[in-house]
């Protein structure tokens, strides 16, 4: 348990203004991100769309702090406006006095706020300590946390953290300097530090000596920062929990240091700027990053929504998303019928690899079509290999109280969940009638031969009766 969890705390994030800095390659706030792809990944190539973020009106502050804090017992209260608590183009004299003063109020014993240590100067410094004296006795302990994240003077020039050592020491003896605490952010993992282990403890070895308490996060890559590009290309991965848990194992009983794996990872986002339809057929289609990216996640970070039993796989469709097409608009329409409905998790597969329902909206899974009238032998061999492959890593990734499929017994996504549940020892149970399937076959409409082709008649197959009574009626028996 991290030395948090101790205590009642409540975190108050907004965006207010823009960081004064905004270069860091991690960091999502403020910006849209354009990278231009080279062979190496170099943050000095990135263009940088400036994006603005006005300064919250003080009305809109005060809303967002009393609901946050009016009627909570609250000890420690972390708030972060997405770059420098000092910074008056970010939060305004009289947005930090209400701040001070709901702290004090409400009896909160502790603030930590986040800044930059460039914004921190001892006339500044001075002048928050005169507003919080005037308040009362009743004051919170006032912290500054400041990102150092590695403490490498190299590393921080490579990641474009826009600050050294020295700078870093110097804002911490002015902070000590007028009475204020310190909290040092380190961010473990990131990109270019070598041996990620050594430098984590020489990180940390080295913020103990400057603070009074340190945060290790989880690096993770989203959206609009320079590291998701560098994820994309494979440059760089983030750490799952098992991977993480091993990292920072040594330093769980040191009372100085909190620990955060998952507080901020979230689904994989694509900023617009990389969105585009993605048509084709082959390994690159495949095998492409945007894919790889979302089926890491998947396996790796993703947890099972709650309530979820059993797992369904199902195939695409033409129609994007899935749910509109006649096909899953005929399979809901009977798994609805069904008491356990709400026990099931339906996953599709397709040439981006595994999609649970609740995704199919999100980029690029209603914004890619494979052209199954291009396949050749050998695309078919590589996908069989490559969905397989996705497929093992999410189911041992997940457990399912059983594992269901409605899919064509001859499709090369059938093939791939049949093989890989026979390589992870689980039972696949198909609710598609094999005999049923024979003797419709012969009526189905055929190979797709081009685009103007409709795909959705191809599809019909599955939405025959016969087929789809078969699919409740399995799994109503199987079903608990």
């Amino acid at each position: 348990m991290s030395a948090d969890a101790k205590h009642s705390e409540k975190v108050i994030i907004l965006e207010s203004g823009k960081c004064s800095w905004g270069k860091c390659i991690f960091c999502n706030f403020g910006k849209n991100h354009a990278a231009k792809r080279g062979k190496l990944f170099n943050p000095m190539r990135n263009e940088m769309i400036e994006k603005k973020v006005p300064m919250l009106d003080l009305s809109v502050f005060k809303e967002r702090i009393e609901r946050a804090v009016n009627g909570t017992k609250i000890d420690t209260l972390k708030f972060f406006n997405s770059g420098s608590f000092l910074d008056e183009a970010q939060i305004s004299a009289k947005m930090r006095r209400f701040l001070f003063s709901k702290c004090e109020e409400t009896g909160i014993k502790e603030l930590i706020v986040e800044c930059r240590a460039e914004h921190v100067t001892e006339m500044k410094l001075n002048e928050l300590k005169h507003e919080l004296e005037e308040l009362g006795k009743n004051t919170p302990k006032l912290t500054f946390a400041i990102g150092l994240e590695v403490a490498d003077d190299a590393v921080l020039k490579k990641i474009q953290k826009g600050m050294t050592l020295a700078q870093y020491e110097r804002a911490e003896k002015v902070i000590r300097k007028t009475g204020f605490g310190v909290r040092t952010y380190l961010m473990a993992n990131l990109p270019f530090v070598g041996n990620v282990a050594e430098s984590l403890d020489k990180s940390v070895n080295y913020s103990l000596k400057h603070s009074d308490s340190i945060a290790i996060i989880n690096a993770f890559a989203y959206g609009y920062s320079p590291l998701f590009e560098m994820w994309l290309e494979g440059l760089w991965h983030p750490l799952n929990k098992k991977e993480f848990d091993a990292l920072v194992k040594k330093y769980k009983n040191n009372k100085k240091i909190n620990i955060y794996f998952d507080d901020y990872i979230t689904y994989t986002k694509f900023p617009e700027n990389l969105q585009k339809k993605l048509v084709g057929v082959g390994n690159e289609y495949i095998m492409h990053p945007y894919f790889n990216v979302w089926q890491e996640y998947l396996s790796r970070f993703y947890e099972i929504p709650e309530g979820k039993k059993y797992a369904l796989f199902l195939p695409c469709s033409f129609r994007k998303p899935y749910s509109q097409s006649k096909t899953h608009r005929e399979i809901l329409r009977h798994l609805t019928k069904l008491r356990q409905y709400p026990l099931i998790h339906q996953i599709m597969i397709s040439n981006p690899g595994v999609i649970p329902r609740e995704f199919e909206n999100k980029y690029p899974f209603a914004h890619y079509d494979w052209q199954e009238w291009l396949e050749t032998p050998q695309i078919k061999k590589e996908y069989i290999e490559a969905t397989q492959n996705r497929i093992k890593k999410y189911l041992a990734a997940h457990k399912y109280a059983a594992v269901f499929s409605y899919m064509k017994p001859t499709s090369e996504s059938f093939i791939a969940l049949k093989d890989a549940c026979e390589k992870l020892k689980i039972k696949l149970i198909s609710c598609v009638d094999e005999k049923i399937f024979t003797e419709l076959k012969n009526t189905e409409t055929g190979l797709i031969k081009s685009a103007e082709d409709d795909r959705e008649t191809y599809e019909n197959l599955l939405i025959n009766r016969k087929m789809l009574d078969n699919l409740v009626e399995v799994l109503r028996k199987n079903l608990k």
